[in-house]
């Protein structure tokens, strides 16, 4: 009887033990098996946003993920971080959601990532729940959820490990459509705590904000300097993730030119690179200094420069159909605030020296 109590203990253990291994379920779909081989849009717009109606393809507004909990993100502003993170407009959301609302990655055999798109913004972002989600038997479960506010054109959705620490990618491209297609390429980055994507802003060890976790990974920025001439600035950024950390590698190529010689090519007045490596701790991304590309832009600023204003980006989807006429006056109003920004950055701030800077090549980051 003592032998049989023992067998019993040691199978009890065995069974807690097992349930204690169990991946924590967000949310769960049941699905057939023509379901799951061949799942629709409809299928992972049901999975991840509450409230979602397949009949209409409307989602919620405010849309709110499966568990209840509200899809926003928001960066650090101006006033609370070294650089802070693209500033943008949201444009009115969509009335149905539809395949462009929707970015799907494999990740192996029954797990993907999924990205579902809710609302969109002036720079070509967009934002919306974004999912780990493993095929079972009987459905679709979510084992990992958050907010994942990127640019959605030519998405790349992606995991990698740092410190043992699960952290999502999200690639994308920006494009102009003004004139000839520009784009460039941006990333975003989430560590996965427990079951959740979180944004989190790069601080340093003293927990003040430096940046957001946005990475341009090609950028361009001009600006008017006091004498007219006009300085360029293009950056060229690539992230690599090990277990030591996130490595950030900046180069940025500084060239002058004058508008009233429009012949003469532009002149290297700078190179710089630099790089700094981000590490998960303390539930935070911690770097040791702030970008290359906000250290110079500053320079820039106290020199009595002034930027030119990029070309506009604007998100809408060319397929979708005209927005109904308060919506439509919604975006000629964020369109009118995006221009009057413009200008008001434009204009040159007073009692700044006139005189050439000398012209200078370095490898040397301020």
């Amino acid at each position: 009887m003592r032998r049989m109590l023992q067998v019993s203990a040691v199978a009890l253990s065995l069974l807690s033990g097992c349930a204690t291994v169990q991946k924590p379920s967000m949310c769960f779909a049941e699905a057939g098996a023509n379901a799951r081989s061949f799942p629709t849009p409809d299928t992972w717009f049901a999975l991840l946003l509450h409230g979602y109606d397949k009949d209409t393809g409307a989602a919620p507004r405010p849309a709110v993920d499966c568990t209840g909990a509200p899809v926003w993100s928001q960066d650090p502003a101006a006033d609370e971080c070294v650089e802070p993170g693209p500033d943008a407009l949201a444009l009115p959301p969509p009335e149905k959601l539809t395949e462009e609302d929707l970015v799907l990655e494999t990740l192996q055999a029954g797990q993907r990532l999924v990205w579902v798109i809710t609302r969109r913004f002036t720079n070509g972002e967009a934002l919306g729940p974004v999912a780990l989600v493993e095929t079972t038997e009987q459905g679709f479960r979510v084992d990992a959820l958050g907010s994942l506010r990127a640019m959605p054109k030519n998405a790349k959705l992606r995991l990698e490990t740092v410190q043992k620490t699960r952290v999502l990618v999200a690639e994308g491209d920006a494009c102009t459509t003004e004139g000839e297609e520009v784009c460039r390429r941006h990333a975003r980055i989430m560590p996965l705590r427990t079951n959740r994507f979180f944004t989190e802003s790069v601080s340093d060890k003293a927990r003040a904000c430096l940046g957001a976790a946005w990475f341009p990974l090609a950028r361009e920025m001009t600006f008017e300097l006091p004498n007219g001439l006009r300085r360029k600035f293009e950056l060229t950024s690539t992230l690599t993730f090990d277990e030591k950390g996130i490595s950030v590698q900046e180069q940025v190529q500084v060239s002058d030119s004058d508008p009233e010689q429009p012949d003469v090519a532009p002149r290297l007045y700078r190179r710089a690179q630099d790089v700094r490596t981000l590490v998960l701790a303390d539930n935070a991304l911690v770097g040791p200094k702030p970008s290359l590309w906000s250290r110079m832009v500053e320079q820039q600023v106290r020199i009595g420069a002034r930027s030119v204003p990029e070309k506009p980006i604007y998100a809408l989807p060319e397929k979708k159909k005209p927005a109904p006429e308060a919506d439509t006056a919604t975006a000629e109003a964020a369109s009118k605030d995006l221009k009057d920004a413009a200008k008001a950055a434009a204009t040159p701030p007073a009692g700044k020296s006139s005189q050439k800077p000398a012209a200078t090549a370095t490898t040397t980051p301020p």
